[in-house]
């Protein structure tokens, strides 16, 4: 016989005084059916965030440019800058599919990455296969890379009885400034300053002083317009776009889970440790990336016994996206490494910060050994050993401004690239770390 479907009691949830709604079967689809929805939401990047509330003026701007070429034949050349996930490369494709809606196949459009494209050969062929001019080189000997690109646009404006303009947009636009002499940007502002074909050239980069890349001959054939995509929003239009992230639709099959999730979403942003963290996320990066981020680890991890996302999961997600790499590196040194660090840093304490080297370093190491270690002698030749392990690590390094190469190894100046707390945290979280050691540790922390 088949089974019948039950509904537990503790699935049927009192909405109001005068409504009761009934769950799912078994409530085991829910969490799955939530966890599917929101990976949708987050993956793929669907969201005009940026576009909608702040980037309005900038997306006139670069319309209004892009117009000109279009419609009226004005060659131009315009970079787009702003800090990662700030909208750049969203703002670009929205205004390039809105002007496609309005002049259908009235220009050609061309993408180049400056991380795919690594040099102007590389370059100039994708764009020779985006403007489908394959046949049209494959026979020709050309003697310049300059020679080359004219060529491509001489016979993309002898085969239309009408030149349409050509839209070119370089990606990572500071890594085309690294080719070599800059060819290829050099010849695609010197043809939108010359008006030879009518094409508008857009960079995208997150770099403020790119202009300053440039050579001083591609430099004066830019036109040194800009556009910054630098969104300014508070704290708690952050916090609103998270919940919208979070919240379920109207359209959720499961009207019950859906009351359910919003009202913990609800309880969630009402927890001051739950604020807390949002506050450190924010205040470290405050583009949109980093709330998917954030969320990517508690929303995977959604189950049938784990139908809500947590406090401690949003503290573990933050916790494993923000680890302190020097930190988990020091876990796996020995207990000898951990004292020629703590010992490491007492003296570059009391240098203020000068520069040490192996001998201080060891003598800091046996004051504390005699001291605290009653009966624990480390020779010197091994604790060599464990200071050169630390150099390999680069937890110690050589300063760049040194006295001579001559110089002995033990007496090499030297600096500890590793921060008091991260050295309190390696050896509070250190299995079977002496005690003497900690104290030692946390001494640093005494005024």
């Amino acid at each position: 016989m088949p089974k019948k479907n039950i509904i537990r009691k503790s699935e049927v949830t009192k909405l109001s005084d005068n409504e009761t709604i009934q769950c799912c079967i078994d409530g085991q689809a829910c969490p799955l059916q939530v966890s599917n929805l929101l990976k949708k939401r987050l993956f793929k990047n669907k969201n005009n965030f940026y576009l909608e509330n702040f980037l309005t003026e900038q997306f006139i701007q670069l319309k209004a440019v892009l117009n000109q070429c279009i419609n009226v034949g004005e060659s131009n050349s315009v970079l787009v800058i702003g800090p990662r996930g700030s909208g750049k490369s969203k703002l670009v494709e929205k205004v390039l599919a809105e002007l496609h809606n309005e002049n259908v196949e009235s220009f050609y459009y061309v993408y180049l990455s400056g991380i795919i494209h690594t040099d102007d050969k590389l370059s100039l062929q994708d764009m020779t296969r985006q403007l489908q001019l394959e046949n049209v080189t494959k026979d020709k000997v050309f003697g310049s890379f300059s020679d080359n690109l004219a060529f491509v646009l001489e016979a993309l404006k002898n085969g239309t009885a009408k030149s349409k303009s050509i839209v070119i947009v370089l990606d990572e636009f500071d890594c085309f400034a690294s080719h070599k002499n800059q060819t290829l940007l050099y010849n695609l502002f010197d043809i939108t300053m010359s008006q030879q074909n009518p094409m508008c050239v857009i960079g995208i980069t997150c770099r403020l002083d790119v202009v300053e890349l440039l050579e001083k001959r591609v430099k004066s054939r830019y036109s040194h317009r800009s556009i910054l995509t630098f969104p300014a929003y508070d704290f708690s239009t952050y916090t609103d776009y998270f919940k919208q992230l979070l919240a379920l639709p109207d359209s959720f099959d499961c009207p019950i889970f859906k009351y359910r999730w919003n009202t913990h979403v609800k309880d969630l942003f009402n927890s001051s440790n739950f604020n807390d963290i949002l506050k450190k996320q924010f205040h470290i990066t405050k583009h949109i990336g980093g709330i998917i981020q954030l969320l990517t680890m508690p929303i995977c991890n959604l189950s049938y016994a784990h139908p809500f996302v947590t406090v401690d999961d949003i503290i573990t997600s933050y916790n494993s996206l923000h680890a302190d790499s020097k930190a988990f590196l020091m876990q796996g040194l020995a207990i000898l490494e951990l004292c020629l660090i703590v010992a490491a840093k007492h003296v570059q304490e009391k240098r203020i910060g000068q520069p040490f080297n192996f001998e201080m370093v060891y003598n800091e190491y046996e004051n504390f050994s005699k001291s605290s270690l009653t009966g624990v002698h480390i020779s010197k030749a091994v604790a060599m050993k464990a200071y050169e392990h630390l150099l390999t690590l680069e937890l110690i390094r050589s300063t760049e401004n040194q006295t001579g190469n001559s110089l002995a190894k033990e007496f090499k100046p030297m600096l500890l690239y590793v921060d008091a707390s991260q050295i309190r945290e390696t050896l509070a979280n250190f299995t079977d770390c002496p005690t003497e050691l900690k104290n030692w540790g946390d001494s640093m922390f005494v005024s």
